[in-house]
């Protein structure tokens, strides 16, 4: 690769990596260089991101599902330049609310990708939030071209490329982009069915998206991304975190126990036979769990009908989201069974 790229800005920098944009001079277009630090395969809890990219590769070289497209080449971790993440899309609208129908043909493409790497390629993401999603470049050269000429390289001592993100590219709202697409990204925290037990991280998931299992310490699968997922779709469409965890000024339970408790007034009890699989369930279920739902200052969560949602719509949304926000995993519906409800047609 030495002499075929060419590092024009830096796109972010993250615990396990940084991503840079560059210039691809064999094949004459722009890529995402993505650098995985040395600590990532030299230390006792390794990530395990190139395997599960080498595995997407490979599987999708055989394999006819729709959620197949993703083209990493390696050994370094190249990706096609991609647009915003859903977080700032989001942003763009004064509600902070996407439309109905983006949102919809969005989650389509999620499961689509979920199912994908969940029953074809035995991954699971652990850590799907909005800035994980990609909405695809309509016209990634010419995009990236313009943006250069606003922001052009720069360079600073001991470091080549520029140092400004790339986020200065505007691009236009989901509600005007002809073809409506998106990508997961950031596998880093992700793993193998079968590894999940050497997990980089004890608890998956950021606190806000965890899925009741997980907070509880108990066996874990493929349902955690669909219950983020579920999450992320009141998010997109209510601006509207449905179970944050918050450390009260007054009380003695902790943000943990604050989402519990958040969870519990929404959807019902946790059945006994979950709590039984958990090691952290006795100490969340100690009588704190109870004083946060009595003394919760904000309420019952209510959650209005978007204003591009016919009436009649509510009643399928609601089904089909109950499916995801399922406490019990065992009852929680796959990618591939959420992908055949009435919601989609």
């Amino acid at each position: 690769m030495e002499g075929q790229m060419e590092i024009m800005l830096l796109v972010s920098t993250r615990p396990q990596s940084t991503v840079w944009l560059a210039n691809d001079l064999k094949f004459q277009r722009y890529v995402a260089l993505k650098l995985l630090r040395v600590e990532c395969y030299t230390t006792t809890q390794q990530i395990f991101e190139r395997e599960i990219l080498e595995k997407t590769r490979d599987v999708s070289r055989e394999s006819l599902h729709e959620g197949r497209k993703h083209r990493p080449c390696l050994p370094c971790l190249t990706f096609d330049v991609q647009g915003h993440h859903l977080y700032f899309h989001a942003a763009q609208y004064i509600d902070g609310n996407l439309p109905v129908k983006a949102v919809k043909e969005i989650v389509r493409q999620l499961l689509t990708g979920l199912d994908f790497l969940h029953r074809e390629c035995g991954v699971i993401h652990t850590d799907l939030k909005l800035t994980n999603i990609l909405m695809e470049l309509e016209n990634p050269s010419d995009t990236v071209a313009k943006h250069l000429e606003s922001v052009p390289p720069q360079t600073t001592r001991g470091q080549s490329g520029a140092i400004v993100p790339l986020e200065e590219t505007l691009s236009p709202l989901v509600s005007e982009v002809a073809s409506l697409r998106v990508r997961i990204i950031d596998f880093g925290v992700g793993t193998f069915l079968q590894w999940r037990e050497n997990h980089l991280f004890e608890e998956i998931q950021p606190l806000a998206l965890r899925a009741p299992e997980v907070a509880i310490g108990a066996p874990w699968d493929t349902g955690v991304d669909i219950w983020t997922l579920g999450c992320l779709i009141v998010e997109l469409l209510h601006n509207f975190v449905l179970f944050p965890g918050i450390t009260p000024q007054k009380g003695t339970w902790t943000a943990e126990e604050d989402h519990l408790a958040k969870t519990i007034r929404v959807l019902g009890d946790f059945p006994p036979s979950l709590l039984k699989k958990g090691h952290l369930s006795k100490s969340h279920f100690d009588g704190q769990i109870s004083s946060a739902c009595s003394t919760d200052p904000n309420g019952p969560v209510t959650c209005k009908r978007p204003s591009d949602m016919s009436k009649k719509e509510v009643d399928v949304f609601i089904d089909f989201l109950k499916g995801m926000l399922e406490i019990d995993p065992m009852k929680r519906k796959s990618a591939a069974e959420l992908l055949q409800h009435e919601w989609f047609s």
